[in-house]
């Protein structure tokens, strides 16, 4: 496929950094992709009759559709696609001009969608939407989302868009939660100003029912405060290798509490769903992706993802 576009995000720094896994040199980052089929290989089945020229996004889970896990609708979990992630391991990813890519992670997109600022449903969006998901998000339950970067923003949209609230989002960037006030958010609480704790039970005396953690080092202990009796707290932050947190075994009976840790999407539900819901303006995605950068500025698009001045960038390769 010839790229359109590839997100900036956090995960790569910390591939960048070796925190996951091993990177090899002369591989090519970048997970979150999108653009238009350039040529199709023999023996591909295309089951979307996708032709050259169809606009599509990537999926950074590439399942193998056969396995236990595949068969029981949890193929984020497959061991398949743990060991060919596009831009990850063993795929080469989006960040260049072309993309090679097993069939099953290409979903074509629907009419009327940006091809460029589609990017992020491969990976924000799709995240954040299997996160909540997994938490069993429903209308009129209250959340609170802690980090805004392009994952936390887009779970501020996505609960917007699905009716809960209140949506309470916490940052230590002031200009990014002055943003996500535009994606959804009822309120927003800074970490870096005061006691974010307090501030949370101001609007949610009893707690939220649920909280996502999606800082890229989770450590819960905001959560745990946070989070309402039976309540429910999701993780999406990979952490570094050994990293780790604690939570109180008297805290977490006593509540009832639900930890909910999540890798990813489902490729072939929730993708075509996302995509759906862009077409039909539920999501818009030109309101989180703030910057765009062209090839050559792609080290400064990840200095200032460090900054903290994204909620989501993309690079434009075509």
């Amino acid at each position: 496929m010839r790229v359109a576009s590839s997100g900036v995000c956090h995960s790569d720094i910390h591939l960048l950094r070796s925190e996951l896994l091993p990177v090899q040199e002369g591989f090519i980052l970048g997970h979150e992709v999108s653009g238009w089929v350039e040529e199709i290989g023999p023996g591909v089945t295309n089951p979307y009759g996708l032709a050259p020229g169809d606009p599509v996004v990537v999926s950074w889970i590439l399942p193998c559709g056969k396995c236990r896990y595949c068969a029981t609708g949890r193929e984020n979990y497959c061991a398949v696609s743990y060991s060919r992630m596009p831009g990850i391991i063993g795929v080469n990813g989006g960040h260049a001009d072309y993309l090679s890519v097993p069939e099953v992670g290409v979903i074509p997109l629907r009419k009327g969608v940006d091809v460029h600022l589609a990017a992020p449903i491969s990976c924000a969006y799709g995240t954040a939407y299997s996160a909540l998901k997994s938490a069993d998000a429903s209308p009129s339950q209250s959340i609170v989302i802690i980090g805004t970067g392009g994952v936390g923003s887009s779970a501020v949209q996505l609960a917007s868009a699905m009716g809960m609230y209140p949506i309470v989002a916490v940052d230590v960037v002031a200009n990014k939660l002055e943003k996500v006030k535009g994606l959804g958010a009822s309120h927003v609480v800074s970490a870096s100003t005061g006691d974010a704790s307090s501030l949370i039970k101001e609007v949610l005396p009893e707690g939220a029912d649920v909280v996502y953690e999606t800082k890229p080092n989770p450590d819960l202990q905001l959560a745990q405060d946070v989070v309402s009796r039976a309540g429910t707290i999701v993780v999406t932050g990979l952490g570094s290798q050994g990293s780790s947190f604690n939570v109180p075994t008297n805290l977490f009976v006593n509540k009832g509490l639900r930890i909910v840790g999540n890798l990813g999407y489902r490729p072939r539900v929730d993708i075509p769903e996302l995509v759906t819901m862009v077409a039909s303006g539920r999501l818009d995605p030109s309101r989180l992706v703030t910057h765009q950068y062209e090839p050559e500025r792609i080290a400064e698009a990840y200095s200032n993802l460090e900054k903290g001045l994204h909620l989501r960038a993309i690079v434009n390769w075509n």
